[in-house]
């Protein structure tokens, strides 16, 4: 049976790679756009989408947009547009990890108005949430998704447990998806790949830094993650209402993942992990700006949390296994300088 998908977050990281596989699956989607008008909101969609190694020109008639805003009722949209999906995916969100950016008001209010449309689907439509997987990082090792919220958190990661708790108390059924580190493979943008990978060639210049040589990253492609995410949005039944989108039990260690990037990033050999409690000493102003640039990040590097996929697997079984880190690690490294790191890191 075919489906139309109706989509929020479009523009962004995972949304706009979703659309193009869904679109080379012959599925139609439809994305709500923040646009002053149905021209405009496509013109915006294109261009994100074009950006994409995915992008083929045949694609463009898989697509559509709409004008609207995720903070207003029913995300702008008419009733007729929210009827005519079978599947609807509220992806959008503000990221930034700067404090004070206004990212938790926005994404409350985004969920307040996602939760209506959920109560009001049809028997035969689904809705779908896009969450992260840190809104629980403690304790420490395999976190599974019936753990209770725990750990670090910034006004993005509460706004994502919050936004969560609020749908889930509203009582209308839908479907968590929870990505764990998401990297930009195959996007020519440098803000949406501004990502944990601007950490590495910044650790490796300061040298000494606040890792467990043994700690674990649980990170994957977005590529991968927006084929999970379509594999699930395709399924005629799925067995729970949430699930980690991620590599799962097979991530590796930071030492595993140094060893990997030796022979094409020689810089690395500098990095010494000193353990999560290491309390670094820059020396240098240098030195000093970029362990600033990397504050944000290290909650997230020093976790050492892996998010389980056994419940991925059992439902989209070696679809849901991401690639290995070495197929792709080291060139998306070679696409930016040191400079580009400590720049991108520092605007969060």
């Amino acid at each position: 049976m075919s489906k139309r998908v109706l989509l929020s977050g479009a523009t962004g990281l995972i949304g706009g790679e979703l659309m193009l596989l869904l679109a080379a699956r012959g599925v139609y989607s439809t994305a709500v756009v923040r646009a002053a008008d149905a021209n405009q909101a496509r013109d915006r969609l294109l261009d994100r989408l074009q950006k994409s190694v995915l992008w083929k020109p045949e694609f463009a008639e898989m697509v559509s947009a709409e004008a609207g805003d995720v903070i207003e009722p029913n995300f702008g949209l008419s009733t007729e547009v929210l009827q005519s999906a079978d599947v609807i995916l509220h992806s959008a969100a503000s990221t930034s990890f700067k404090p004070g950016a206004g990212v938790y008001p926005i994404n409350i209010k985004a969920a307040e108005q996602f939760s209506g449309i959920l109560k009001a689907l049809k028997p035969s439509q689904r809705g779908f949430f896009v969450g992260t997987a840190a809104v629980t990082t403690e304790p420490r090792g395999v976190i599974t998704e019936d753990m209770p919220f725990a750990g670090y958190a910034n006004d993005y990661i509460r706004s994502k447990r919050d936004a969560e708790t609020l749908l889930r108390a509203k009582g209308s059924p839908f479907v968590s998806l929870r990505p764990g580190i998401v990297l930009s493979r195959g996007i020519d943008d440098a803000k949406l790949a501004r990502n944990m990978l601007w950490s590495i060639p910044v650790m490796a210049e300061l040298g000494d830094v606040p890792l467990d040589p043994l700690g674990k990253l649980d990170f994957a492609p977005v590529d991968f993650i927006a084929s999970a995410f379509a594999e699930m949005l395709l399924k005629e039944e799925l067995r729970y209402d949430c699930y980690h989108v991620s590599t799962g039990e097979d991530s590796v260690t930071f030492a595993a993942l140094a060893e990997e990037l030796k022979a094409g990033m020689p810089g690395i050999g500098k990095m010494v992990m000193r353990g999560r409690d290491f309390v670094p000493a820059p020396k240098f102003a240098r030195q000093r700006w970029m362990f600033e640039a990397l504050q944000p990040y290290l909650p997230f590097l020093t976790a050492d949390a892996v998010f389980s996929n056994a419940r991925l697997r059992s439902e989209i079984g070696a679809a849901a296994v991401a690639p290995a880190p070495s197929s792709y690690l080291g060139e998306l490294l070679a696409t930016f300088s040191l400079s580009d790191a400590v720049r991108q890191m520092y605007t969060p």
